[in-house]
């Protein structure tokens, strides 16, 4: 990294350039800069991804490219990809990227440190062999019947990703296993999952990075003597219970055994979990080979991020533009909208991903920063979204960017509604550039100039989500480095557990 001076140069004139942005025409760029499209639209592990309708010049590139280089950028993301202990506050690596790494790489941790290859595979093979088991019926319940339920006891990174994944890429009626999340602890919604499930039938993954989790521990209570009320017997209850941590002396204690323990290790982060065991539920519901999938794609993007060079690099181009928008737009939001029902939950995904990684207030070395770290991440699936908030959208004072998440159709459907689908995505993000600025009647003015992101999937299978996914994370990641940040902590939860703690014994009476 260069002088500090020159970082705090750097990322003043960006913003300033981004500041003096705010009246641009993006609509004038197109015509004044021939090559905006090929300029700021790229393929990355198979999507498509157009960056062309944002408030920005071609020639503020110069800008970004300085503020990239004195920020230190590259050695920095060089380093998370060594397994280096990047997360200075919990002094520990940031290393998901190697679980998704294929197998017979060589990772260790940092320069000479330990190979942790040898353990992600061994506990990736155990997955894919209890898997397979499940999902054939050679592995039953206590009582000789098949596991048709699996119900994840989790939150957060535990819960978010998962539940994601599983609704992308599992209709329950092709997978023949139907996945759960228990995550809240209102007793409400344990009792609607019940309701519907046979305990003789069902498999409960407790997945708790730390084990210690109050809302998981006590729904996995909850769970464990509804098991016992339905009849199993203490020993029966390794057929139902399989616990997912990086803590397997807190899953011997609650009464399981290495043999239903899939552990994995402190330097996977909650956010980004969902590559490690904590996929266990996405693998019993898509079956190995299609966690594999989903593996790879992210490891494709991987790829991508580390060596692409910055300007077609497309995870650090869209962290650029989350930081110019914050000064060219005004606006402390971004609205992911994903034209597909099956990633209806991906805006909850990305407010977890994006404000729970960035949403701080001073960098690395505790000084506070001067402008807001992490955009508001909001959004519902559209063609919904269009009959609800667009208007706010289109009209609305103030601009907020808008990411479309588009799939390309794949199946004939004689209504042509995947077709209308895909034409009302690329429509919303033509009418937020055009406008309608010019009719008589202010009521039906529409000012455009509004910027948008377009990501197209070419299909909606486990790689091109895996590589979706992994997008956003680099994205997360690049952005925090620009700004020196820690994105891989997250203190910022934890005031309110213990002052939780305290009026639930006021509550309860148990206060002196």
């Amino acid at each position: 990294m260069m002088s500090d001076a020159n970082y705090a140069r750097a990322l003043e004139a960006f913003r300033e350039q981004a500041r003096t942005s705010r009246r641009l025409s993006i609509l004038e760029r197109f015509s004044a800069e021939p090559e905006r499209m090929s300029r700021l639209s790229m393929q990355a592990a198979g999507l498509y991804v157009d960056l062309s309708r944002h408030r920005v010049a071609l020639n503020a590139m110069d800008t970004w490219e300085r503020l990239v280089e004195t920020s230190g950028f590259a050695g920095k993301r060089d380093a998370m990809f060594a397994g280096e202990a990047i997360n200075e506050t919990e002094n520990r690596a940031v290393y998901h990227v190697a679980l998704r790494a294929p197998d017979g790489a060589h990772l260790t941790l940092g320069a000479g440190g330990e190979n942790v290859s040898v353990e992600i595979e061994h506990t990736r093979n155990r997955m894919r062999d209890y898997s397979r088991a499940v999902r054939t019926g050679e592995r039953r319940g206590a009582r000789g019947r098949p596991i048709r339920h699996v119900i994840n006891v989790g939150i957060g990174g535990s819960q978010l990703g998962p539940l994601l994944a599983c609704d992308a890429l599992s209709p329950p009626s092709e997978s023949g296993i139907e996945v759960h999340f228990l995550a809240n602890i209102d007793p409400e919604a344990w009792d609607r999952i019940r309701a519907r499930i046979d305990p003789h039938e069902s498999v409960a993954v407790i997945a708790s990075k730390s084990w210690r989790t109050v809302e998981t521990a006590r729904n996995a209570r909850a769970v464990r003597e509804w098991f016992l009320a339905a009849g199993l017997d203490e020993t029966e209850l390794g057929d139902h219970l399989v616990g997912v941590t990086a803590n397997p002396d807190g899953a011997r204690d609650f009464g399981l055994t290495d043999t239903t323990i899939f552990p994995f290790r402190d330097w996977v982060g909650g956010r980004y979990s969902l590559w490690s065991a904590i996929g266990l539920p996405v693998m019993l519901a898509i079956g190995p080979r299609g966690f594999d999938d989903m593996l790879a794609g992210a490891h494709v993007m991987d790829r991508h991020f580390r060596e692409a060079p910055w300007h077609r690099n497309a995870p650090l181009l869209m962290a650029l533009l989350s930081l110019w928008n914050a000064d060219a737009v005004g606006s402390q939001t971004e609205a992911v909208i994903p034209y597909s029902q099956a990633l209806a939950r991906l805006p909850a995904y990305l407010q977890q991903l994006q404000m729970e990684s960035n949403g701080k207030r001073v960098r690395r070395d505790g000084s506070l920063l001067e402008a807001p770290a992490s955009p508001v991440v909001w959004g519902e699936p559209g063609t919904d979204a269009q009959h609800s908030f667009f208007q706010s959208l289109h009209q609305g004072p103030q601009a907020q960017p808008v990411d479309f998440v588009l799939v390309r159709p794949e199946s004939y459907d004689p209504q042509e509604r995947a077709l209308g689908l895909l034409a009302n995505g690329i429509a919303q993000a033509e009418a937020l550039l055009h406008g309608q600025p010019n009719v008589q009647d202010p009521h039906k003015q529409y000012p455009g100039n509004r910027p948008s992101t377009t990501i197209l999937l070419p299909k909606l299978d486990p790689r091109h989500f895996g590589a979706l996914i992994a997008l956003y994370e680099h994205k997360t990641a690049a952005a925090g480095w620009l700004l020196d940040i820690n994105s891989f902590d997250q203190w910022g939860v934890e005031l309110g557990k213990k002052i939780a703690t305290k009026h639930e014994a006021i509550l309860s009476g148990a206060a002196n």
